[in-house]
């Protein structure tokens, strides 16, 4: 019950709340509107079994808005597992994390048949193969979604999710 109580808020929060409130009340709602996203995105993706065990990982490298307040949300759980943030690990520990988000540069190649979530802010993000890139578009916070990068890594997107997402094709395909 309380996983459908979630996921009927992020629903509200993902429709409601980016058309009725104005940037120009709070000049980083932008970024914990982003933030919070992340945090729920979860419950409307379709992990591989077996799930992990232990905490749900959201990797971030702490250079923008977006990870500060990410850092500042107050979490309980993500998929009934504690959450731990952390820098993003170099080598093969990164296949700890759960989520990836990159605020610069490109999704490394070596994930691209990992179910690690990636996330990212930067133009373009999703077309160079990121799986979701959160965008502006008329002062609303949207999502691109690369079908192709999530389905190779093992993951899909909820039918809930998908209608919320603008598909892009990666770059290279036609």
């Amino acid at each position: 019950m309380r996983k459908y109580l979630k996921q009927k808020l992020f629903i509200l929060l993902l429709v409601f709340i980016p058309n009725s409130v104005s940037f120009a009340v709070d000049a980083d709602f932008e970024y914990k509107l982003k933030a919070l996203y992340i945090t729920r995105l979860a419950d409307f993706i379709i992990w591989p079994k077996p799930v992990k065990k232990g905490p749900f990982i959201i990797c971030i490298n702490s250079t923008d808005k977006v990870t500060y307040h990410l850092k500042n949300i107050e979490h309980d759980e993500i998929l009934n597992r504690p959450v731990e943030i952390i820098d993003i690990p170099m080598g093969p520990s990164i296949t700890q994390c759960d989520f990836l988000y990159i605020s610069q540069g490109k999704v490394d190649p070596v994930l691209v048949n990992t179910p690690i979530f990636t996330l990212g802010c930067q133009t373009d993000f999703s077309a160079q193969g990121g799986m979701i890139e959160f965008y502006l578009d008329q002062r609303k916070v949207k999502m691109r979604a690369n079908i192709q990068a999530i389905n190779q890594a093992g993951l899909a997107v909820s039918s809930k999710l998908q209608r919320l997402l603008k598909v892009v094709k990666p770059k290279g395909d036609k």
